[in-house]
């Protein structure tokens, strides 16, 4: 019992110090805090499992139990959805790829996107006749739009030309970048080609699915993830995930 409880407190006390570490990191959003999330009941639980045999305090700890049981099948089956989509990103050949916009801090593109950038410029320079669309509005914090800031990089840090990129710079989620990049490919010519889209690996399922509600018939390249936060992002994904299938929209 009190190694259990040591295991419990160390487990929660480093969810906890994930949680303040990447909020110091990066930008705020649901990831960020669900480490602390998961993390403090099992420090409570770690702290108060002697005493929870009888009355409320049981009925807490098996609440407890079961939620996290819960929650394990859904991050299982979520990973298992999360790498499979990935992994079908190995066998591409497409006319055009959209790239995924993220955050940018003022005009220069965060560690995140330009995994997804190198991704896209590594494709572009194995398939001569492939286009890309670089995909995002303008977000608070930004003083460019996503795209903007994603053509610079490709043209100055890949040697990618300028004439081989679309700039979409008016959405602000994923579904827009989907159906804003199939217009404005649509509008040279691009209308029937074969599609990719270029975001980080465990996206690639969710934003597949957007895509395909979009009328887009794409498959995903995967970027890699950062990885200080990749436990962030493969927690606020999973939670996408249980949001999308809820709304039935997987």
């Amino acid at each position: 019992m009190r190694v259990l409880r040591i295991i419990l407190v160390i487990v929660g006390l480093l969810l906890i110090a994930d949680s303040a570490i990447v909020a110091t990191l990066s930008n705020f959003n649901l990831g960020v805090i669900l480490p602390a999330f998961f993390g403090v009941p099992l420090v409570l639980l770690g702290w108060l499992l002697p005493r929870m045999n009888h009355g409320v305090l049981c009925v807490l700890k098996w609440a407890a139990i079961i939620g996290y049981a819960i929650a394990g099948v859904i991050l299982l089956v979520s990973g298992i959805l999360m790498g499979t989509a990935a992994k079908r990103s190995e066998k591409v050949d497409a006319d055009a790829i959209i790239v995924l916009g993220a955050a940018v801090h003022g005009d220069r593109v965060t560690w995140v996107l330009s995994n997804r950038l190198d991704t896209a410029a590594a494709y572009l320079k194995a398939h001569p006749d492939c286009i890309a669309v670089v995909s995002g509005g303008q977000g608070s914090g930004e003083t460019v739009a996503e795209a903007v800031a994603m053509q610079k990089y490709l043209v100055e840090r890949c040697g990618i030309s300028s004439e081989r990129i679309l700039v979409e710079d008016r959405s602000t989620n994923t579904r827009e970048n989907f159906a804003f990049s199939k217009a404005l490919l649509a509008e040279h010519g691009q209308a029937n080609a074969r599609l990719a889209f270029v975001t980080t690996g465990f996206h690639v399922y969710r934003a597949g699915r957007v895509a395909r509600a979009a009328g887009l018939d794409a498959v995903g390249l995967a970027a890699p993830d950062v990885w200080y936060i990749a436990l962030n992002n493969y927690l606020r994904e999973c939670v996408g995930i249980c949001v999308y299938a809820l709304r039935g929209q997987l």
